[in-house]
């Protein structure tokens, strides 16, 4: 592990060498792809920005992240709503 000073903070942090190492390889294998497989990999690990949301509720924000099956076809933003809309 490597430990750096923050410029902004003057703080002392470590870098964990593998997490840096891991990241370093996604770049390597993502550089090595075509254009093609890059877009249908980013494609395959993406998913709808819409579906995660903040909802504020009495000045508590609460932090809603969908994990989903894509059989399901009803509307999850809707039913996230119903949801903290009754339980209040």
């Amino acid at each position: 592990m490597d430990s750096y000073i923050d410029e902004i903070t003057k703080e002392q942090f470590t870098e964990d060498t593998a997490i840096r190492e891991a990241i370093n390889n996604i770049y390597d294998m993502l550089a090595d792809m075509p254009k093609e497989k890059r877009l249908a990999f980013f494609e395959q690990i993406s998913k709808p920005k819409d579906l995660d949301f903040v909802k504020e509720i009495d000045g508590i924000y609460y932090v809603v992240c969908s994990h989903f099956n894509i059989e399901y076809r009803k509307d999850m933003i809707t039913k996230f709503n119903r949801i903290l809309d009754t339980e209040v």
